[in-house]
């Protein structure tokens, strides 16, 4: 059986794209994120009993087929597709089932996962999953935290997203070289939307698969791929990948926040070949100090909602 594979990458990095790219292979399916519903399992798993009772196992599956991430990945499933295609007893084993359903569906063979939450978990994919792969998409931690920004979720505060972004992406390069290129991918959202039939051309060479088409008209498979009740959260992905949607921290980003950002990410950016400022970054403690009193504003607003 073909390996799985995980989509991983800090929030608002790209992921969505190169799901939504993938899921567009008539070979691939990849549905949408579970959110960390997974992990919450996992840890609740012992409520559920012994697996290798049937009446518990079909438990687990009808409260997993009720969850709302499931029911928006929009493709109808039955406790008995997902048992029928379950690879154990195990919750990881009823995963497979889950995901081996959908991409039966939509008449696809191979599945994947894309959650951004991953980049946390790859140990324990890695247990429950030997032998998968993992595509890591690195999107410039500027651009990746000024668009978190924007939105009603995630950081809401860039420094803190900027040493987030450092180390979520630092400790999966590290584990990718661990992990070697037969099981680790990386690519960079710019590249990507720069060039995006080479990069695809690569990433399904080391997927083992061919490269198809398709795979660049993804925009037009959004109705089927994303409730519209969450579309708006990416405003872009009904139209074909736009290379000026990179970079755009340079004309967005004062140069003071730029200064306090890369005091805290610069050797990450540089390490991955982006545009820093010369030498080590100093001064901008205006800038920081402001964004101090936003951060204690912001706390005491949520205290008092």
């Amino acid at each position: 059986m073909t390996p799985p594979f995980f989509i991983v990458g800090f929030q608002r990095s790209g992921t969505t794209l190169l799901r939504m790219m993938l899921d567009s292979h008539p070979d691939v399916a990849v549905p949408l994120d579970t959110v960390g519903m997974w992990a919450r399992y996992a840890e609740r798993i012992a409520e559920y009993g012994d697996l290798g009772d049937e009446s518990n196992l079909r438990r687990l599956v009808a409260d997993l087929l009720a969850e709302e991430r499931i029911r928006l990945w929009q493709t109808a499933l039955s406790p008995d597709d997902v048992l029928a295609r379950r690879s154990g007893d195990s919750l990881p084993g009823v995963m497979e089932g889950f995901y081996r359903a959908y991409a039966a569906a939509h008449g696809k063979r191979l599945w994947g996962d894309k959650d951004p939450g991953n980049m946390t978990r790859l140990h324990l994919l890695d247990r429950w999953f030997p032998g998968c792969r993992f595509v890591h998409i690195i999107r410039d931690g500027r651009d990746a935290c000024l668009s978190q920004l924007e939105q009603d979720f995630g950081f809401d505060d860039p420094l803190a997203c900027a040493e987030c972004w450092r180390e979520q992406v630092w400790w999966v390069r590290r584990i990718g070289q661990i992990l070697g290129p037969a099981r680790y991918h990386e690519l960079r959202y710019e590249d990507l939307v720069a060039e995006p039939e080479a990069r695809l051309r690569a990433l399904c060479r080391f997927l083992g698969i061919e490269f198809a088409p398709g795979m660049l008209e993804y925009h037009a498979r959004v109705d089927r791929s994303i409730p519209a009740s969450k579309r708006h959260i990416w405003k872009l992905i009904d139209q074909p990948p736009r290379a000026d949607n990179a970079e755009r921290w340079r004309s967005r980003m004062p140069r003071g926040m730029r200064v306090a950002f890369e005091k805290r990410a610069g050797a990450v950016l540089r390490e991955l070949g982006y545009d820093t400022l010369p030498g080590r970054p100093s001064g901008a403690y205006l800038a920081e100090l402001g964004n101090l009193i936003g951060r204690g504003w912001r706390a005491v607003r949520r205290r008092i909602h």
